[in-house]
């Protein structure tokens, strides 16, 4: 009965000891994966067209030129 608590506190240290080191070592994953190319700011004028407008049924509506089906 004895080894069964020495374990259980053995188990219990050891969880806390590595909650402790991991917690004082670790970077967060946005400092450790930046990058200084990155364009958050600026996106471009070639991601998504000129005439873009973000409304979902723009997309299919083209220019008004009628197409054959």
């Amino acid at each position: 009965m004895g080894m069964i608590f020495a374990g259980i506190v053995v188990a219990v240290v050891v969880a806390v000891g590595a909650g402790y080191f991991f917690q004082t070592r670790q970077e967060p994953a946005w400092q450790v994966f930046s990058t200084e190319s990155t364009r958050v700011g600026d996106p471009g004028h070639n991601l998504v067209g000129q005439n873009w407008t973000g409304e979902p049924g723009n997309a299919s509506r083209g220019n008004g030129d009628a197409t054959s089906s």
